[in-house]
């Protein structure tokens, strides 16, 4: 029997999918800059994505301030749940 997916692992396998690389290389402590996919076009595209996926606004602004995965999980509940 497996256990359901937490809210991260889901994020985390969001990301890994849309950056094109194995979630078992990412983690909440994962620098996005650092992540060999990772460029400003992926990076439009990965918040885009986001907004659809979960219908909270992420901008560049928003990751120019953050620093890692975590971070960007952080922020995604916290606009879900009405917190700016």
């Amino acid at each position: 029997m497996s256990l359901p997916l937490t809210e991260i692992e889901i994020f985390l396998d969001f990301t890994a999918s849309e950056l094109s690389i194995s979630q078992n290389s990412i983690s909440l402590e994962t620098r996005f800059r650092d992540i060999p996919t990772w460029s400003s076009l992926n990076a439009l595209i990965y918040i885009s994505r986001i907004n659809e996926e979960t219908n909270v606004l992420i901008t560049s602004g928003d990751l120019s301030e953050i620093d890692n995965l975590g971070e960007i999980y952080q922020l995604i509940k916290e606009r879900k749940h009405g917190h700016n």
